[in-house]
């Protein structure tokens, strides 16, 4: 399952790095996002292909119907605290016991000083790609649409729900990758 998928990156870069072919659910509230990633998938040779076009909190998923769930650049949209634990919740009932999720998002860090420093250099980054316009377009838009959470708030609540393991693969800046295993 491809929470969020866009136009299926992720799905892809799964089926490169496993080499065979395999059943892919893909979930976006985005129905031509969603089209566009069935067709590449599909292209890329993964013939059991399912669309959800659903947010994933109100989609009526299997219950322990997948092996692994992928979560990239999508789960800081939620809103507060009862989101995150709603939606980590559901992807904990929705994974067969062995499975895992892996996750690939914008975080926040935990003290004032590193958030206010991380937050610097990624406003650096942003005016570089496209202008200080740019820089504080995104910024407004995170402001106004975004709730990112620290990297441990996000593995404390995955051990909260009931994952047995969780690992922090990568973080730089504003950004990482972490995964999270049922038993």
């Amino acid at each position: 399952m491809d929470i969020g998928c866009g136009a299926g990156n992720n799905t892809l870069k799964l089926r490169q790095v496993y080499g065979k072919p395999f059943a892919s659910d893909l979930l976006d509230l985005s129905a031509p996002m969603l089209e566009r990633a069935k067709q590449r998938v599909s292209d890329a040779g993964i013939d059991a292909v399912t669309t959800w076009h659903a947010d994933l909190r109100e989609a009526e998923l299997p219950k322990e119907g997948y092996d692994v769930v992928l979560a990239a650049a999508v789960l800081h949209h939620l809103r507060d605290d009862e989101d995150w634990r709603a939606a980590f919740e559901k992807i904990f009932s929705v994974l067969r016991p062995g499975g895992s999720l892996w996750i690939t998002d914008l975080v926040v860090q935990e003290t004032v000083p590193v958030q206010e420093l991380m937050w610097s250099r990624y406003g650096d980054y942003l005016e570089g790609l496209g202008g200080v316009e740019y820089r504080d377009k995104v910024f407004e838009y995170i402001d106004r649409e975004d709730s990112p959470r620290p990297v441990t708030y996000q593995l404390d609540l995955l051990r909260r729900v009931g994952f047995a393991h969780v690992e922090l693969l990568h973080k730089n800046s504003c950004f990482a990758a972490f995964g999270a295993w049922k038993e």
